[in-house]
């Protein structure tokens, strides 16, 4: 789940309005460094995710001869592969997980920041940084079912995990950000 940058900076936008313009639950030193430090999260959780990819794609290719000698799926193999990997490297796969990690993560940089002033409860302030993250989340959902639901309209069976598929999906993606302004 790598968002896209813009989706990221509107999220991030959206929590220092929400946060500190209109609720008045934390006070930055700085409003655009704080803004840079969210951003860094989700580039830290995108990076992460990338590697893990990464991996699968290696372990993979290095067992491309048992799965063909199998006849395995390749898409049921690289989500199992990937889901063993996810798991040794403690790296949170599903898009809620991710988005709780991501909200304990910023709540973390608000309670331990210098820079930053608190005037409620951290269980409050996560609770909004939550709720914007599950809104967003939404929003990227709605965006992958989209996407999903273009490609099994193609006459052609893709399999999901293939380079095709990934090449399609990417496309897709990136023309739906782009009718609603994400990209």
């Amino acid at each position: 789940m790598k968002l896209p940058e813009k989706l990221v900076e509107r999220i991030a936008e959206k929590l220092i309005k929400d946060l500190y313009e209109t609720q008045k639950l934390i006070e930055p030193e700085d409003v655009f460094v704080f803004k840079r430090k969210i951003i860094a999260i989700f580039k830290e959780v995108g990076e992460q995710e990338r590697i893990l990819d990464e991996k699968t794609k290696e372990t993979l290719k290095e067992k491309l001869h048992t799965l063909e000698e199998n006849n395995l799926d390749y898409r049921t193999a690289y989500k199992t592969v990937r889901a063993r990997l996810a798991e040794e490297l403690g790296i949170y796969t599903t898009r809620r997980e991710r988005m709780n990690h991501i909200t304990r993560k910023i709540r973390d940089l608000i309670m331990e920041d210098q820079s930053v002033e608190i005037y409620e409860e951290p269980q409050i302030i996560r609770g909004k940084i939550r709720d914007i993250l599950m809104e967003a989340l939404k929003e990227e959902e709605e965006i992958d079912k989209e996407v999903r639901e273009r490609i099994r309209a193609y006459s052609k069976k893709i399999v999901e995990g293939t380079p095709e598929w990934n090449h399609l999906y990417r496309r897709i993606y990136e023309d739906a950000l782009r009718k609603r302004g994400l990209l």
